[in-house]
């Protein structure tokens, strides 16, 4: 967890140093831009990272983000060769399985007293 951590630190610092050059160097606009979409951020930090000197921070963006992609299947492969969760990974398709219970009658409404 504390990898993913890392990975997850250092991939915001990219962000946020690539959000200042695009801010600096593509106005306003495309800055909010950046930070609504931070995709376009990181596809904009590539193509302008020889020009602006970007490329040690967008290489290091990138690594984080194959470090965090990595880390995650990994530890849904984990979860899910677990014994407890296969075990409720069982119980809940054959719950699925099971045709559904008709529903309980309601009670019968109780006499007046007169």
């Amino acid at each position: 967890m504390g990898l993913f951590a890392l990975f997850a630190l250092i991939s915001l610092i990219c962000w946020i140093k690539v959000l200042i050059a695009l801010f600096k160097n593509a106005g306003v606009g495309l800055g909010i831009l950046g930070i609504i979409c931070s995709l376009f951020s990181f596809i904009w930090g590539w193509v302008k990272s020889g020009s602006l000197g970007l490329r040690g921070t967008m290489i290091a963006w990138t690594v984080s983000i194959i470090g965090i992609m990595v880390l995650q299947g990994k530890m849904a492969a984990d979860m899910v060769s677990n014994p407890e969760m296969q075990k409720l990974i069982q119980e809940a398709q054959q719950q699925a399985q099971q045709p559904a219970a008709a529903p309980a009658p309601a009670p019968a409404p109780a006499p007046a007293n007169q």
